[in-house]
């Protein structure tokens, strides 16, 4: 299943729908505080995770990530994460990798660039 975590409904529903014809499972999420339990499912295969999101934001998120990564024992390690946002700086990417997201994808999304990224992560955690 991926998560798709954005406070814009727009985007969810149009990302959602992309990767629902392309045959993946989806749960949409629009607060970062609710995504974290769904986390924690062990049928979460990636994440699509926007960086402003009421509750918890993404960067509370990646770092909340990032912790469980250091500690097995806390969660399943090494849930893949693909950022998405409008603040598409460099500096901003660079720190996401940082935080552990496996690619950054600038807003507004581009659906095929979308379905070669999860296709691209998912293979690579397959690994």
């Amino acid at each position: 299943m991926i998560v798709i975590a954005d406070n814009d409904e727009a985007t969810r529903i149009v990302l959602g729908h992309a990767l629902e014809r392309s045959g993946y499972a989806v749960e949409m999420i629009a607060d970062g505080q609710c995504l974290w339990p769904t986390l924690q499912l062990p049928e979460v295969s990636l994440v699509i995770l926007d960086l402003r999101m009421p509750g918890m934001n993404g960067w509370e998120v990646l770092r909340r990530l990032k912790d469980t990564r250091q500690h097995p024992a806390m969660a399943r390690p090494a849930l893949p994460v693909i950022v998405i946002s409008g603040q598409s700086d460099p500096e901003t990417q660079r720190f996401a990798v940082r935080l552990g997201a496996a690619a950054f994808m600038a807003k507004p999304i581009d659906l095929q660039d979308l379905g070669r990224t999860v296709r691209k992560v998912l293979r690579a955690e397959a690994v």
